[in-house]
């Protein structure tokens, strides 16, 4: 007789896969809310801010445009032992928003140009939210306060360079510069500009996608866990926009500094082969959140920045949670998730 049988941890993931099925048939009506808000954040927030910079991260990647030569290398190893050409990731990631530096960084280790050990070291370090989303987002339209996203744009800056510091001592094995067998030169066969808005097309669909789900889940989840710092550590987008009513810079900071659960499985996608700690990237990513924090808050006592409070808009957070069963439940089944997606392979 045959025995339909589950190895390992697979007979855990039907159960998980299993519950999340029913329960968006149970809560159907909160998860077309989030998917609603999720298509709403892409198409009028993250397509605008970040599609030009995928499109520039991948037509980078196809050309020649690196940065090649002693004055480039001998700077990015000094600062974050790297290479020239590496460092020009580290910057998109910084200016061009989350998934950009990642698919810079995958998209030149599948090309052959770096090899894996310096696409590991740069993944840690090349991710920031970019100037459209801090300046144009959050500063202009959230808090109605174009320094205030100035200030986080330059917190982000500071808290990449203070971690690729601290990367260069942490990743001391010297780069061999030894590619994989399986790496490759890619052959353009039209247009490489042409070829580079494709692969954005694509790119923004999956970001697209996973903002969706997420949105969907934290809907249900909000549900029960009356609290607007859940979404801290899930989604940034809903975070800055729950937590800007209040005006808590600090938490503000953390969020984008951080960039939610959502961000990392967009990165974990964009890096493709390229196999990282996810654990010890995860704590980078609480240090860039906490150091953007501090410095963001230490900018604005400087600069003696005013911060907008809008009381009058609707639906004002409360900081307790809910002591829901229900709701604990959905938010352990959140971490448990998690948990499965950064298992090495």
């Amino acid at each position: 007789m045959y025995k339909f049988r589950l190895a390992g941890n697979s007979q855990i993931k039907l159960l998980l896969i299993t519950a999340l099925a029913i329960a968006a048939i149970i809560f159907s009506k909160e998860v077309s809310s989030g998917i609603y808000k999720g298509i709403y954040f892409c198409v009028e927030i993250l397509i605008p801010s970040l599609f030009p910079f995928m499109v520039i991260s991948t037509l980078s990647a196809k050309s020649n445009l690196r940065f090649k030569g002693k004055i480039f290398n001998k700077t990015a190893n000094i600062l974050f032992g790297l290479s020239g050409e590496t460092l020009f990731s580290v910057i998109l990631g910084i200016f061009g928003g989350y998934p950009v530096g990642a698919r810079s960084i995958g998209a030149l280790y599948k090309q052959g140009k770096i090899s894996l050990n310096e696409a590991e070291k740069a993944s840690y370090i090349a991710l920031g939210a970019g100037p459209g989303f801090l300046i144009t987002f959050v500063g202009i339209k959230l808090l109605n306060n174009i320094e205030i996203g100035i200030i986080l744009l330059i917190s982000q800056i500071c808290s990449v360079f203070l971690l690729g510091i601290l990367n260069k001592f942490i990743f001391r094995k010297k780069d061999n510069n030894s590619f994989k067998e399986d790496n490759y030169a890619v052959k353009h066969s039209g247009n490489i500009f042409i070829e580079s808005v494709t692969d954005a097309v694509y790119s923004a669909m999956e970001m697209c996608a996973i903002v969706c789900v997420f949105s969907a889940f934290l809907s249900v989840i909000e549900k029960y866990i009356h609290s607007d710092y859940v979404s801290v550590f899930t989604e940034v987008t809903t975070a800055c926009n729950k937590l800007s009513p209040g005006a808590n810079l600090p938490a503000i900071a953390f969020a984008v500094g951080f960039g939610g659960l959502c961000v990392h499985f967009q990165v974990f996608q964009a890096l493709g082969n390229i196999k990282i700690n996810k654990l010890l990237y995860f704590l980078y990513r609480i240090m860039q959140g906490v150091i953007t924090s501090v410095i963001t808050t230490v900018l604005i006592k400087i600069f003696d920045i005013t911060i907008p409070v809008f009381s009058s808009v609707k639906g004002g957070f409360s900081l307790g949670l809910s002591t829901s069963v229900t709701g604990s439940c959905l938010l352990v089944l959140t971490g448990i998730c998690f948990i499965f997606s950064i298992q090495e392979e």
